[in-house]
């Protein structure tokens, strides 16, 4: 049976194939070449789902597979903000077709737990001119219709967490739409609408928290989550604050 076309807000341009090694690597290719802000990769099957800093993502079948080309031309600490945006808004998207008290949980700074499982990811890339972000690609993959069964790797998928509606069509009809209202708060009130919105579904104090980044793991609980983004975790021997830029940066170029 043949999906519909999604209909998104007429700001976006659409580019839904069939097949393609990741709808993130597709979409950076396309903003090499000088595609508009505002581009939507939608890729039906992706034979190399990516995550951040090269890791696979374990696509699945019948998933949704998504990314966003942006333009901002602004700092990578302040772009990196969209990588909680994202997670709210493809949350906000997921809810839409859950069951009644299924708990959606956020992971600093990309991840959406949906009942105890990884449901979802956000990655971001891009290009960088010194200090600038000349172009960004915002990344969703999310487990709609199933997830990997792997020893260690705590995953769920709306369809095996007995969601009775799990379209991916659906979902990245809703996520666009919410992207764009976010985004135009975002712009409009800066970050603090984003964080108080993250926290309410976010760490909680004292929580455990385990953020690996390119060359170690820093392992405390949660404190804060600061006005700019960046987590603040109380280790064995002091307080460590994390970055969004710290997090993402292995994934733009310079």
């Amino acid at each position: 049976m043949s999906e519909p076309t999604p209909d998104i807000p007429r700001l976006y341009d659409l580019i839904a194939v069939d097949s393609t090694d990741s709808s993130r690597a597709h979409a950076e290719r396309l903003a090499v070449g000088g595609a508009e802000e505002g581009t939507v990769v939608w890729t039906k099957s992706q034979r190399e789902g990516l995550g951040r800093a090269g890791n696979y993502w374990m696509s699945g079948n019948r998933n949704l597979h998504c990314a966003i080309i942006l333009r901002p031309e602004g700092p990578l600490e302040l772009c990196c903000q969209l990588s909680l945006l994202s997670t709210i808004c493809a949350a906000m998207g997921i809810s839409r077709q859950a069951e009644p008290l299924e708990e959606f949980r956020y992971r600093w700074p990309n991840d959406i737990i949906l009942n105890q499982g990884k449901v979802a990811g956000i990655t971001l890339s891009g290009k960088l001119y010194g200090a600038v972000v000349k172009w960004m690609v915002v990344s969703l993959n999310v487990n709609v219709y199933d997830h990997p069964y792997s020893k260690g790797f705590d995953a769920a998928s709306m369809r095996g967490e007995g969601f009775q509606s799990f379209d991916r069509v659906q979902l990245l009809e809703a996520y666009t739409r919410e992207f764009l209202s976010w985004i135009n708060r975002w712009s409009e009130e800066g970050f603090e609408p984003i964080r108080k919105a993250w926290l309410f579904r976010g760490h909680q104090k004292n929580d455990p928290v385990r953020i690996s980044l390119e060359d170690s793991d820093i392992v405390g609980t949660f404190d804060e989550l600061s006005p700019t983004g960046a987590i603040k975790l109380a280790t064995h021997a002091d307080t460590e604050t994390i970055k969004l830029s710290d997090f993402f940066r292995p994934d733009f170029s310079s």
